[in-house]
C-alpha cells in the first residue's frame, strides 16, 4: 500500500474531469452520476495495468485523510505495531494482466526494448534483470519483465516488511495453477480458495471447472484459523523466512524461496526497493 506520485494522479484528475466534462474538483466529482463515473473509469484505465503501467488509481498523501505514505508507516513500525498479519502473493500474479490481451507474445518480441522499460519502471540496474534471466533460463521475455515488475510492487515490499514489523506476520504463496490456458497461478486466482466460493462465477472465471475443493478447504481453514486465534497453522516470519506454499498436493512451507532476488534488490546500486529510503542514483 505504497502511497502514489501526486502529479501522476493529478493528470488522472484531469482525465477524469475532461471525459466527464466537468470541474477537476472534488465537489464536481461527488455531484457526477454514478454510472457516467464507472465508465469514465473503465475508459480512462483501458490500456494500463500494474504490470505495463499508464494510468491509474491510487492513495495519496493529503495531510489529512492520508498523513503518511502507508508502506513507509508500517516498514517503520509506526502502524499497527501490535496487530498479527498474514499477507501472500500468487507465483505469477502478472498473468492476469498479460495473458487475456495476448500481450505475453507482444512483450516477448520487444525483446530488449521491453526489457529497458521494466528497468526504468522498477528503478533496477542490469545486474537485477541479470540475476532474473539467470533464475529463469528458459523463460521469455514477458515472464521476466512480469516476474520482475511483480517483485518490485508486490514481493519485496512484502519480503521487507516482514522483515522490519514488530508484530507476528505469517507469509504465503499461492502456487496453484488455473485450468485457464496461460493464467498459471495469476492474480486473485486464490480469492475463491481463501472465501471456499470456488463454485460461484467469478472464481469459476479465473481458475476454470474442476478446481481442487482440498485446497480452498486448506486455504480457507488457514484463514478462519488465523481469525480466530491469530495461527493459521504456520510458522510466523523468522530469519529462516518461512513461506506456506498452497499449490498442488498438501500445502508446505518452503524457507527462503524469495532470498535471492531479495539480496539482488538490496545490493542494487541504481534504486531502493520498494518502501526503502531512496538512496543518490548510480549511472551505468
Amino acid at each position: 500500500p505504497e502511497a502514489s506520485d501526486r502529479d501522476k494522479v493529478r493528470r488522472m484528475v484531469r482525465r477524469m474531469a475532461s471525459r466527464l466534462k466537468i470541474p477537476a474538483t472534488a465537489e464536481a466529482f461527488a455531484a457526477a452520476d454514478r454510472e457516467q463515473l464507472l465508465r469514465a473509469q473503465a475508459e480512462v484505465g483501458r490500456f494500463s495495468s500494474p504490470v505495463l503501467g499508464g494510468p491509474g488509481f491510487g492513495l495519496v498523501v493529503d495531510g489529512d485523510v492520508l498523513p503518511r505514505d502507508p508502506l513507509e508507516a508500517l516498514v517503520g513500525g509506526d502502524a499497527a505495531p501490535g496487530v498479527d498479519l498474514m499477507m501472500g502473493w500468487t507465483r505469477d500474479e502478472y498473468r492476469l494482466w498479460l495473458v487475456p490481451g495476448g500481450l505475453v507474445e507482444r512483450v516477448d518480441r520487444l525483446g530488449a526494448v521491453a526489457l529497458a522499460g521494466a528497468r526504468a519502471r522498477c528503478h533496477c540496474g542490469n545486474e537485477v534483470v541479470r540475476g532474473y534471466r539467470a533464475a529463469r533460463p528458459d523463460a521469455g521475455t514477458a515472464e521476466i519483465v512480469g516476474q520482475l515488475v511483480t517483485d518490485h510492487l508486490l514481493r519485496i515490499p512484502m519480503h521487507r516488511l516482514a522483515d522490519t514489523r514488530p508484530g507476528s506476520t505469517y507469509v504465503y504463496e499461492f502456487a496453484w495453477p488455473s485450468n485457464r490456458p496461460g493464467l498459471g497461478a495469476c492474480h486473485a486466482l486464490e480469492l475463491g480458495f481463501v472465501f471456499d466460493s470456488g463454485d460461484g462465477p467469478d472464481a469459476r472465471r479465473l481458475a476454470g471447472e474442476g478446481a481442487p475443493q482440498e485446497l480452498a478447504d486448506a486455504m480457507h481453514g488457514a484463514w478462519v484459523r488465523f481469525a480466530e486465534s491469530g495461527d493459521p497453522g504456520w510458522e510466523a516470519w523468522d530469519a529462516a523466512h518461512p513461506v506456506r506454499v498452497f499449490g498442488d498436493g498438501v500445502p508446505h512451507t518452503a524457507y527462503g524461496p524469495l532470498d535471492a532476488e531479495y539480496d539482488l534488490w538490496k545490493a542494487d546500486v541504481t534504486g531502493p526497493p520498494r518502501g526503502a529510503r531512496p538512496r543518490r542514483p548510480v549511472r551505468r
